[in-house]
């Protein structure tokens, strides 16, 4: 593996559920399909249980890191929260600004769970959104969840056609989410990270049965891409801390490989003195640039404080007229989101 801008980059899937809870297929039949896959870490999540964890699951497996966690809701089955490294699944009466405070009270890695969903045309599939912005805890959020995107798409006319192709729903962020995530980045730092949700459900239309976004299917889409100073460690220990060190610094970009591999995109900010990623802050705006750089020509959009100042056709973009706040970009084949960086802020 080669450095790129003087970090190694490792993609991976997260938010993963096994039939410890409600996917259909056991923890180890879904990581041999992650390697198949060729993903660099797997992060599981099964619904209000660590008992994949308990069973000595975590591991690298041939150069994949797997690690386990859980998702905690509260008793209205909403507010679901995604947890890593936490010592044990909280109480389930707990309520949402009382898992993330102690989880965060135990150094864990906190993650709202599709916070943004909305739909209502299928009664039986109803949302699970995130309502109290107030907790004070939370890491990072789901700025894409997978199944999320295809559940909000879904109505009884469409869904046939929906369910054998499942990746042609997947466009992006909603907008209101990436407005929140902006908002939230101006006092805070918010990792934005890509959830792929796998199930593997099974949906009966008809006399037939479907599974929708089979395992491979999923993986073969939306990635979370972290950017480590050194190479992935083979001790577990070691690896999970660069893994959790780097979502929390924001040194993540997320992508839908199905618009083409994104292992070689740059984000950075620069000057005579400083170099920053993701994630970093530049000391001054004087004298200073935006990079970006593309894998191939695509869209790219220039977003600053949460507001969209520029766009372009292009592989590789420099912006030098920077000002104090937060950027990012986005880049974007047609009308189909392909990457979306994490926040650099300029002082």
């Amino acid at each position: 593996m080669k450095k790129i801008a003087g970090y190694y980059n490792y993609s991976g899937a997260v938010h993963i559920h096994t039939t410890e809870s409600d996917g259909t297929k056991p923890i180890e039949e879904v990581i041999a399909i992650g390697k198949s896959a060729g993903l660099d870490f797997m992060m599981f999540a099964d619904h209000m249980t660590l008992s994949n964890r308990e069973n000595g699951h975590e591991g690298i497996y041939d150069k994949m890191l797997v690690v386990i966690g859980y998702e905690h809701n509260d008793e209205a089955d909403t507010h679901h929260y995604l947890l890593f490294e936490s010592p044990k699944v909280y109480p389930n009466e707990m309520t949402a600004k009382e898992y993330v405070k102690a989880g965060a009270d135990d150094n864990a890695l906190g993650i709202l769970a599709h916070p943004d969903e909305i739909r209502n045309s299928l009664k039986d599939y109803p949302p699970y959104p995130w309502h109290d912005w107030t907790a004070e805890g939370y890491q990072g959020i789901e700025l894409w969840n997978q199944m999320s995107e295809w559940m909000e798409k879904l109505t009884h006319m469409n869904k046939l056609q929906m369910s054998l192709s499942p990746r042609k729903s997947m466009v992006g962020p909603t907008d209101r989410i990436l407005k929140k995530w902006d908002e939230l980045n101006m006092t805070k730092k918010i990792v934005g990270i890509a959830g792929v949700d796998a199930h593997e459900f099974p949906v009966k239309i008809g006399p037939i049965t479907i599974k929708i976004f089979p395992y491979k299917v999923h993986f073969r889409c939306l990635r979370t891409h972290v950017l480590l100073p050194d190479k992935m460690s083979s001790d577990l220990e070691i690896a999970k801390k660069q893994l959790y060190s780097a979502i929390r610094d924001c040194r993540c970009y997320i992508s839908n490989i199905r618009w083409g591999n994104a292992d070689k995109f740059e984000f950075y900010a620069e000057n005579s003195m400083e170099k920053v990623i993701s994630g970093g802050q530049l000391s001054t705006a004087k004298e200073s640039r935006l990079v970006a750089k593309l894998p191939s020509k695509a869209t790219l959009k220039l977003v600053h404080n949460g507001d969209y100042i520029l766009e372009s056709e292009t592989a590789n973009f420099e912006y030098s007229q920077l000002q104090s706040g937060i950027y990012r970009v986005e880049a974007w084949k047609g009308n189909r989101g392909w990457i979306f960086s994490n926040h650099i802020k300029i002082l």
